[in-house]
């Protein structure tokens, strides 16, 4: 009877423990990759060269341009309820290769997450979707 006891207590915890790192902040912890925009009029556009790489609130953001080259972009991220907003570094959040593929004004943006499992990604940002996948 006692083994059994201890048998249930340990199986709780081991399922509470499994839950509890399951939440979205664990979830975004990952290597993104940008896929895709949707538009309000159901209208798409097909992206594949923007990557997100999310840790501890560390955000780095890698654009490969046209020409070949990889573009680093470094910030912050901050998840609040079901919003996340992303913050680059003032002095990186310039110059043509940020405007073409990321042009946050400010370097900055704030989504509503939309949708978050271990192997996908949905924001929303004034009725455009951007989507992604575990990269």
């Amino acid at each position: 009877m006692k083994n059994l006891i201890i048998y249930v207590c340990t199986s709780v915890m081991v399922c509470w423990l499994f839950a509890s790192c399951n939440d979205d902040k664990h979830r975004l912890v990952n290597k993104w990759q940008l896929r895709k925009y949707e538009f309000a009029d159901g209208s798409e556009q097909k992206v594949d060269s923007i990557f997100f790489n999310m840790k501890g609130g560390s955000l780095s953001v890698t654009c490969l341009h046209s020409d070949g080259n990889y573009y680093n972009y470094l910030g912050k991220y901050i998840l609040s309820d079901d919003k996340i907003s992303f913050i680059l570094l003032p002095e990186q959040a310039t110059g043509s290769v940020y405007d073409k593929y990321i042009g946050w004004e400010d370097g900055s943006r704030t989504f509503d997450l939309v949708r978050l499992t271990r192997k996908a990604m949905e924001l929303d940002y004034k009725d455009t979707i951007s989507v992604f996948r575990k990269y």
